[in-house]
């Protein structure tokens, strides 16, 4: 049997050598022919491949924005409920210029919050609503004094380098114009003032300073 198997073959083995011996263009030609259609499916399958890895790049990037958006809104979020809780505590008659900034900065949330990603919406509201939360501290600190406690502060030389930064940040932005937020800038700039000024209150510098930096962050995303 095994013989015969090798007979077998080596017998169309021979005559397939024939058959391309008779006819060598033709032989050609078929190989020609195969070669140029093995080319063309795989030039097929590398465009795919990059069309598929162009696609999935886009989509990652979309998801990423979209993450990014969603966090941005906790934070801002988290900023308004602070805010909020620290407001109430103050006295009825007191602080509407601070209530008034937590109205604002929740109004830009909202539209943050309506029109999904790919917006700096979500961002200008974390400074405002930031702004805000530090504000509603700062004044209830000053407020609720007597319960300061007694210890001494740690070197404040940072909070001095902080305040010099915002407030070349605060003049790179100064000549732009604005929509919503040419009112903040001024703010801001007296933020620092009186951030400078409270040095002796290192707990009081720090808040003002802190706000001061998230309006200046709001602006500098087109507030």
């Amino acid at each position: 049997m095994a013989n015969e198997i090798v007979h077998r073959g080596n017998s169309e083995l021979a005559g397939k050598s024939m058959t391309n011996q008779n006819h060598p263009e033709k032989h050609a030609k078929k190989a020609a022919k195969q070669v140029a259609k093995h080319a063309a499916k795989k030039h097929a399958a590398k465009k795919h491949a990059k069309k598929a890895e162009k696609h999935l790049g886009a989509k990652n990037a979309a998801l990423t924005q979209t993450v990014e958006h969603r966090d941005d809104l906790v934070a801002a979020f988290h900023h308004i409920q602070r805010a909020a809780v620290v407001i109430s505590l103050m006295e009825k008659g007191t602080g509407e210029d601070l209530r008034d900034l937590l109205k604002r900065g929740v109004k830009l949330y909202e539209r943050a919050l309506e029109e999904g990603a790919g917006d700096r919406k979500a961002l200008r509201a974390i400074g405002v609503l930031r702004a805000a939360e530090h504000l509603s501290l700062a004044g209830l600190y000053a407020a609720r004094q007597k319960h300061r406690q007694k210890v001494a502060a740690p070197e404040p030389k940072w909070l001095k380098d902080f305040i010099a930064e915002t407030d070349r940040r605060l003049e790179k932005i100064e000549g732009l114009e604005r929509g919503k937020g040419p009112d903040l800038h001024p703010v801001s700039v007296e933020l620092l003032r009186q951030a400078e000024d409270a040095d002796h209150d290192a707990h009081l510098a720090y808040e003002l300073a802190m706000a001061a930096d998230s309006l200046c962050f709001a602006l500098e995303n087109g507030l």
